[in-house]
This record gives structure tokens, C-alpha cells and sequence, in this order.
């Protein structure tokens, strides 16, 4: 079955759960509760964040990037003397951290994208108007 093993063996009706999981005399902890049960559900907590792992290939260093309006990614970047055009655009995320702390706030769109070979991850920093390489993968 793979990775997923535990989750397709989870019982989603466990004996005496009510269909109406969200009935108004027990409220939502019962739920709550029984999720925190699941094998596949981690506290956030608990994670390991990417750059606390050890030999972790995240970065913040400030890269110029080339932006296509009319296609709404990037072109291409360099990074450390290099040109890197961008072959594929992978994935697109938004980050927001700690919104309420104005000198902690973290405010970024994110872009991972194939170029030569490589997968990385750009972030448009809203806050400071910059672009950054925040990840590398082999």
C-alpha cells in the first residue's frame, strides 16, 4: 500500500461516532479528539522545520529575478555568478508568519521551479519589495 497504508486502513466510522460530527450537545472536542488519534496527524509543534534539520539546503540569500507580467512567474534568476533560466514553474504558495508581530512579520509568494537540472524555491518578500532564494534541491 505504500506511504499511505495508514490512512487507507483508518476506520471513518468508528463504532458509537455520530454521523453528524458536529452535533450541538457534545460539541467539536469528540472530533477533535478522535483526530488527534490518526496516525497521519502531526501537531505542528512537533514538525522539524527545514533549516533545523541537519545538512538542510535552505537559504534566504536576496537574487535578482527576471518577472513576466503577462505570465504572472519568473524567467529566470541569477545566483552566484550564474544565469539560471527557468524551465518549468512547479509549484506557487503564499507564506504568512506572524502577522500580528510588525518586526517579525513574514509575508512572501513563493515559486518553485525546475532550471537546469535543479529544483528551487524563489520567494517575491512582500514586505521588503525583494526577491530571494529560499531553497535548493538536488
Amino acid at each position: 500500500m505504500g506511504r499511505n497504508a495508514a490512512i487507507k486502513r483508518y476506520n471513518a466510522r468508528p463504532e458509537g461516532q455520530p454521523v453528524d460530527l458536529f452535533d450541538s450537545v457534545r460539541g467539536r472536542l469528540p472530533v477533535v479528539l478522535e483526530l488527534l488519534k490518526s496516525p497521519w496527524i502531526v501537531r505542528g509543534s512537533e514538525l522539524v522545520r527545514d533549516e533545523d534539520a541537519p545538512g538542510a539546503k535552505r537559504t534566504a540569500e536576496e537574487v535578482p529575478v527576471t518577472w513576466d507580467g503577462t505570465r504572472r512567474a519568473p524567467v529566470s534568476f541569477t545566483w552566484r555568478g550564474r544565469r539560471y533560466r527557468i524551465d518549468a514553474l512547479v509549484q506557487t504558495w503564499a507564506v504568512e508568519r506572524r502577522w500580528w508581530d510588525r518586526e517579525r512579520r513574514v509575508s512572501r509568494r513563493c515559486f518553485r521551479v525546475l532550471a537546469r537540472g535543479g529544483i528551487y524555491d524563489l520567494a517575491f518578500d512582500r514586505l521588503r519589495a525583494c526577491w530571494l532564494l529560499i531553497g535548493v534541491a538536488d
